[in-house]
């Protein structure tokens, strides 16, 4: 969200500018803004023809009557409905007002919305990032609208809206990445409307373009991010998991800071003791599984929400204890594959998280936004992306070896496919026997059996001195290894059947490594083949060392990739990002 500033509707105000239609911008143009919706409109079949009914659509921007005025009937007004359900596209002239495109999700905190019609053929994009491409218009000419907030009887907007801008061109994804985060001056090639809506007084909102298409606010408020995390300050929360390690641990410690910048506490339950405690941070961290201590943590930290991830026992504990406050289920990944996903949510959790959870959270994973859009249609939940400091942790300049490294990351166990790594290591190994492995894990947790296999399997491949076992490195530490990795010239492989997230891929990206990763759902976020990292077939050992091969030797998609991978990490899982969307979050849950 660039602005401090915005305008807030109601439900039943609107923006109208001076021009309603921009009929000089015709089938190819741009539509684009922050949202943050605070209601669910009604979705849709998407169609390209007929009348479809317009009971609660939330039109942040209105599909103006295309025949307004001049009673043209052969242009169309488009319009975007944004709830916290998803976001539908629309077109309206004469008996003619269909869905064109529609997309169905939950959303969330603010969010960066663009619509770009490309020869009368809409895609739309949510945070830079392509989401679906609908129906191609029947009519002749479809443009702009200029209304915004929404119309009698076709629907208002409920939420904060700012920075909208409309274009005469078609954008791309690069240039909607580039430039939502950033301000304008108005004079832009192609830019036709822009309103920044910053004012924070009067009832005017000023079209920053040469156009001076101003427009009148009826209703709305000024409303300003100050006077929202104000709400928030001296909040209470307690994030619980089983054990501190892995992913979860690091997650703990990075939302500790985004949320302790915005002045709220957090506290830490863990059932067992792990070697994440060696991370120290500033604040309480409770080691129990003693039902009367957990009783009295919550009591005496008089919290305001309680985070559960995964542990569906302890959610009902907590219930159960008498907690009145929010009780919300986390979940950050689940099982080795998706179809376990969603048969554990169906079979095993369902009727725990529904009873005792007010809400689910989970980060944009693929597999898990499935899971829970279809076994709980009705539950509210929040999906936005984990967050990252990357000013704390990132590439550390060390003297560099003579040797290419390459590194993997996780635990001795079936879902983090460790024999496919040595296998992988083994064949690169034969093409340049010089390639060093190196392998950091939590030894802790592993089991007899695991590693009685685990080393069976290295004599076998005959690479027990190309290989180094890193066991229970500090978190600290972990960025001077992934920055030798890559300056070595080698990579991180991520061998993973599933990732909720993947805390490893990112941390390695943001220290210049380049990461070969399989497809593991989670690391989706991170990666784009061949643009911020590459990916190969799970159990595809041959195409995994064709990857990497390429990895370690074309230099220029090498570099390219480690530049690209930097930059994106830095763009899309900043904590101010993860901030504003839990405070969102909260703030919802507490009307």
């Amino acid at each position: 969200m660039l602005r401090n500033t915005f305008l807030g509707f109601n439900g039943q105000d609107n923006l109208v500018t001076q021009k309603q239609l921009f009929k000089e911008v015709k089938n190819t143009f741009t539509i684009e803004f922050w949202a943050y919706p605070k209601e669910t409109h009604e979705i849709e079949k998407e169609s390209r023809h007929g009348i479809t009914k317009t009971l609660n659509q939330r039109f942040a921007v209105t599909p103006v009557f295309g025949a307004y005025e001049d009673g043209n009937n052969s242009f169309a007004g488009v319009g975007v409905s944004v709830g916290s359900n998803g976001i539908s596209v629309y077109e309206h002239t004469t008996d003619h007002f269909p869905p064109v495109l529609v997309f169905s999700n939950s959303i969330h905190g603010w969010v960066h919305v663009a619509v770009v019609y490309q020869n009368k053929i809409p895609t739309l994009f949510i945070n830079g990032e392509y989401v679906r491409t609908g129906l191609k218009s029947l009519k002749r000419n479809v443009v702009p609208s200029g209304v915004f907030g929404g119309l009698d009887p076709y629907g208002f907007y409920k939420g904060g809206l700012s920075e909208i801008r409309i274009w005469g061109v078609a954008k791309t994804q690069e240039d909607l990445k580039v430039m939502m985060n950033g301000e304008l001056s108005g004079k832009e090639k192609g830019l036709v409307g822009y309103w920044k809506l910053d004012e924070g007084s009067n009832s005017v909102a000023q079209d920053s373009t040469q156009n001076k298409n101003h427009g009148t606010i009826l209703g709305a408020k000024w409303n300003s991010h100050e006077t929202r995390e104000s709400e928030n300050k001296n909040l209470n929360v307690l994030f619980t998991f089983f054990v501190p390690s892995g992913g979860v641990e690091t997650l703990n410690r990075q939302r500790f800071y985004a949320l302790n910048e915005k002045g709220i506490r957090c506290d830490f339950l863990y059932s067992q003791s792990g070697t994440g405690l060696q991370n120290e941070i500033d604040t309480s961290v409770f080691i129990t599984s003693d039902d009367d201590e957990i009783k009295e943590i919550i009591q005496k930290g008089s919290y305001d929400a309680i985070i559960v991830c995964s542990d569906l026992l302890l959610l009902k504990k907590i219930r159960r204890f008498g907690y009145k406050g929010l009780l919300i289920y986390d979940n950050q990944g689940l099982g080795y594959n998706k179809e376990y996903a969603e048969d554990y949510l169906k079979n095993h959790a369902y009727s725990d998280i529904e009873e005792y959870a007010d809400a689910i959270m989970y980060p944009k994973t693929p597999h898990l936004i499935e899971a829970f859009e279809k076994i709980f249609p009705s539950k509210r939940k929040y999906c936005f992306h984990n967050c990252f400091n990357t000013n704390v942790f990132k590439y550390e300049s060390h003297p560099r070896t003579n040797q290419i490294i390459i590194g993997w990351v996780g635990r001795i166990e079936e879902n983090k496919n460790w024999k496919d790594f040595l296998k992988i290591g083994a064949e690169l190994i034969q093409k340049s026997p010089d390639i060093q492995l190196w392998m950091f894990e939590d030894n802790t947790l592993s089991t007899k059996e695991d590693r009685l296999s685990f080393e069976k399997k290295i004599e076998e491949l005959g690479i027990k001195d190309n290989l180094t076992i890193y066991a229970n490195q500090p978190h600290s530490k972990m960025a001077e290894y992934f920055s030798k990795i890559g300056d070595s010239g080698g990579f991180l492989c991520s061998t993973s059947k599933v990732e909720g997230f993947g805390y490893a891929v990112l941390e390695a990206m943001v220290c210049r490594c380049p990461v070969l990763s399989t497809d593991s759902d989670g690391v989706r976020s991170f990666i784009k083949h061949d643009l911020t990292g590459k990916f190969f077939p799970l159990g595809n050992i041959r195409e995994a060392v064709e990857q990497g091969e390429e990895l370690l030797f074309n230099l220029p998609l090498r570099e390219k990739i480690r530049i690209n991978a930097v930059d994106h990490i830095n763009r899309n899982f900043a904590p101010k990002k993860y901030a504003e969307n839990f405070i969102s979050m909260i703030s919802d849950l507490k009307k």
